[in-house]
């Protein structure tokens, strides 16, 4: 094999295998993050008929506890009663490799990151993009 075919292969398997970027959970925040890990938990409970309840505590969340300037390493985790049967906790961390010894959490970037766990996981999720690690987990029984 000539090593010009070599290095072809060689680029187009690191350009394929590269992590992509994707829309930071709040467009508006002014930059592109990348995710680094994202998984929609397989077992437990489902959202159910309390999905749309789950957003609007995350949005409840968001706009109160969450938001804020984080320390590096800090996570918090807050639980709702989402009906009198199912509850949800939710987590935010700054967690990210790319996250800096402080950053600021608004609000709407914390929505973002988090009603993706609820919309794209019928049973919750976590993923961890450049800066914040954000976890939806829906559950049976009382907080």
């Amino acid at each position: 094999m000539k090593p010009s075919t070599i290095l072809v292969a060689i680029t187009s398997l690191a350009l394929s295998t590269a992590a992509a970027p994707t829309a930071d959970p709040a467009p508006n925040a002014g930059h592109v993050n990348t995710i680094q890990k994202r998984g929609c938990f397989s077992t437990g409970a489902t959202w159910g008929s309390d999905q749309n309840t789950a957003l609007n505590k995350a949005r409840e969340i968001c706009d109160g506890f969450f938001e804020g300037t984080w320390q590096k390493r800090e996570s918090h985790m807050r639980c709702f009663q989402l009906s009198a049967n199912k509850h949800v906790k939710f987590t935010v961390g700054l967690m990210g490799p790319n996250a800096g010894a402080t950053r600021y959490l608004g609000s709407d970037e914390c929505y973002g990151g988090l009603i993706s766990e609820i919309v794209k996981c019928s049973r919750g999720g976590e993923t961890t993009y450049g800066n914040w690690r954000y976890r939806a987990d829906p559950n049976d029984g009382q907080c």
